[in-house]
C-alpha cells in the first residue's frame, strides 16, 4: 500500500448533525445501492424507481459490484456507524448464515478491506464505524436509535426512520420538486389515471395518453421520470427527430412502470412524467446541510461532469469562488432549507440550480434530498487549499489496473496529497477496478491535465510497470 498524507476533513456529516442539536445525534447511516430491492415476504413494492440508474449501470448489481457507491457516499460520515446492506435482491436469508453483522477487519472479504482501506487515511476521529449486514437481522440499533438511508427501500420499512420514508420519497420525486412552490423552470405533471395495470388493455391506452401528452408541447422542452437520477431518466427533446425517438423510449418503459403501480404505492404517484421548459444558462450543483432547527448550513457549489452518455460521473469546485457562490445563492438555499424542514427533513441536499440566460432567475432544475457525489469536495476544502490546491475535481472512473499498482504508481502525489482515494473496488469477473478519486491542482488548466494523466494511469494493465506518459504537473503549495 502506497503511503499517504493523513486526509483530515474540515468537518463531517456527524458535526453537522450535531450543530444546533442539543441531544447528540443516535443515529445509524444505512447505505446499499440505488434501486436495491429486497422483498423476503413477497409483499407489494411500494417504492419503485422507473429508471435504471448509473451506479447499476456503472457500479454492479451484486453486493460486491454494489460496494463502490456505499464506500464513497460514506467517506465524509465521519465518527458514525455505517451499515453497508452486503446483499443483493435475490439473496436469501437462512439460518445457517451466523455472520449477520461483521465488523471491517484485515482478513475480510477484498471489498470489506477496501473500505478500511479507504478510510485509513482519515484521523480516527473522522472515521466511520462501518459493520456489513448479509441479511436484515444483521442490521442491530441501539435504543432510542433511527436510520437515515440515500433512498427509502421497503425492506427498511418498519426501522425507525429519521425522516418518514414515504415523505422522504416524495421529496426525491422529480413530480415532488414541481409541486413544491420553489422557483423552477415552468413544468407540467403529467399523472397516470390507472389504479389497476392488470388489464392489457387499459394499461395500453394510458401509456399512449401519457406519451400523446409530449405532442402538444413546445420545442426545446425536458422529460422527467419521477425518480431520475445522475442524469438517467431525463430526455432533453430539442428536435422532431429526438420527441419521436423519446416516445418509443417513454412507451416501453411507462409500460413496465405502470405495471409497478399498486394499492401500497398508488398514493405515492410513482408513475408520473414532468414535463418542463428548457432554460437556457449556465448551472451549478450546490450541497449544503439542513440542520434540525432549520438552518443552511452552505457546503460547496460545484460544476457537474458527465460522461458520453450523459450519466453523472463527478464534479469540479474552485476554492477561491466559494464565498461568492455562497453569498449568490444563499437566498435559494434558504427557500429550499425552509421547504425541506416544513417537511420533517434533517440532513444533506443538493439542488442543482441554472441561471437563466435570459432573465437572470436562479432556478431549480433537480433536488437531491441525500449525500449526493459531490458533497465531499466541501470537507475536503482545507486538506487542498493548505496545499496550495484551489482547483480539485471528484470523479468515477474504470480502471484496467489494481488498487495497489495505481497507488504505487501516484505515490508521490498521494503522500503530497494531491491525489484522494474516495473509494474503490475490483471486479474480478471483467478484470476492471472501479474508483472514485478526488485530485487537486493550482489552476483549472493544471486541473484538466492532471486528470488526463491520472485516467491514463489507470488505463495501464497491472503488467505495465513502468508507466511512459506525461510527467506529472508541478503541485508545489504557495505558502
Amino acid at each position: 500500500m502506497a503511503a499517504t498524507s493523513t486526509v483530515t476533513l474540515d468537518y463531517t456529516l456527524r458535526d453537522l448533525y450535531s450543530e444546533n442539536n442539543e441531544d447528540d445525534p443516535n443515529l445509524v447511516l444505512i447505505y446499499y445501492l440505488p434501486n436495491f430491492t429486497y422483498n423476503p415476504d413477497g409483499s407489494l413494492t411500494k417504492f419503485v424507481y422507473g429508471h435504471k440508474a448509473p451506479e447499476d449501470e456503472k457500479e454492479g448489481t451484486s453486493s460486491i459490484g454494489g460496494s463502490l457507491y456505499p464506500q464513497r457516499t460514506a467517506f465524509s460520515a465521519g465518527q458514525m456507524p455505517v451499515v453497508v446492506l452486503d446483499f443483493d435482491s435475490h439473496h436469501k436469508e437462512t439460518e445457517a448464515d451466523d455472520r449477520m453483522c461483521q465488523q471491517v477487519r484485515d482478513g475480510e472479504a477484498p471489498h470489506h478491506v477496501d473500505f478500511h482501506r479507504t478510510y485509513s487515511h482519515l484521523p480516527r476521529e473522522q472515521q466511520p464505524s462501518v459493520t456489513f449486514a448479509n441479511d436484515l437481522k444483521g442490521i442491530r440499533l441501539d435504543a432510542g436509535a433511527q436510520i437515515s438511508v440515500q433512498i427509502p427501500t421497503d425492506c427498511l420499512s418498519n426501522l425507525p426512520h429519521l425522516i418518514n420514508p414515504e415523505t422522504h420519497y416524495e421529496i426525491l420525486s422529480k413530480r415532488g420538486l414541481a409541486l413544491s412552490a420553489l422557483p423552477t423552470p415552468r413544468s407540467e405533471v403529467i399523472d397516470t389515471c390507472l389504479t389497476n395495470p392488470d388489464d392489457p388493455a387499459l394499461l395500453a391506452h394510458e401509456v399512449s395518453r401519457m406519451v400523446d401528452s409530449i405532442e402538444k408541447r413546445q420545442l426545446p422542452f425536458i422529460i422527467k421520470l419521477p425518480q431520475s437520477a445522475g442524469g438517467c431518466g431525463v430526455f432533453a427533446i430539442a428536435t422532431e427527430a429526438e420527441r419521436n425517438e423519446v416516445k418509443t423510449v417513454l412507451t416501453a418503459k411507462l409500460g413496465e412502470m405502470l405495471n409497478e403501480l399498486n394499492e401500497s404505492n398508488y398514493h405515492l404517484y410513482p408513475c408520473s412524467i414532468v414535463l418542463q421548459d428548457f432554460i437556457p444558462g449556465p448551472s451549478v450543483g450546490l450541497t449544503f446541510f439542513v440542520s434540525k432547527t432549520g438552518h443552511a448550513h452552505f457546503n460547496a457549489c460545484s460544476g457537474q461532469l458527465f460522461d458520453e452518455h450523459g450519466y453523472w460521473c463527478g464534479a469540479t469546485i474552485a476554492y477561491k469562488q466559494q464565498e461568492h457562490f455562497r453569498a449568490t445563492f444563499s437566498p435559494i438555499m434558504e427557500k429550499v432549507a425552509a421547504f425541506l424542514h416544513g417537511k420533517g427533513y434533517y440532513g444533506p441536499a443538493g439542488v442543482d440550480i441554472i441561471t437563466d440566460e435570459r432573465s437572470g432567475e436562479h432556478l431549480i432544475i433537480d433536488l437531491n434530498v441525500r449525500v449526493t457525489g459531490s458533497f465531499h469536495l466541501g470537507p475536503l476544502r482545507g486538506h487542498f487549499t493548505r496545499r496550495g490546491l484551489y482547483e480539485a475535481a471528484g470523479i468515477k472512473s474504470e480502471f484496467k489496473c489494481s488498487r495497489d499498482v495505481f497507488e504505487a504508481r501516484l505515490a508521490d502525489d498521494m503522500r503530497k496529497g494531491s491525489l484522494v482515494v474516495t473509494g474503490w473496488f475490483y471486479e474480478e469477473s471483467s478484470g476492471l477496478s472501479h474508483a472514485a478519486i478526488t485530485v487537486g491542482a493550482r489552476d483549472p488548466e493544471e486541473l484538466k491535465k492532471y486528470l488526463e494523466y491520472v485516467r491514463a494511469i489507470g488505463a495501464q494493465p497491472d503488467e505495465r510497470v513502468a508507466f511512459q506518459g506525461p510527467p506529472v504537473p508541478t503541485l508545489k503549495a504557495k505558502w
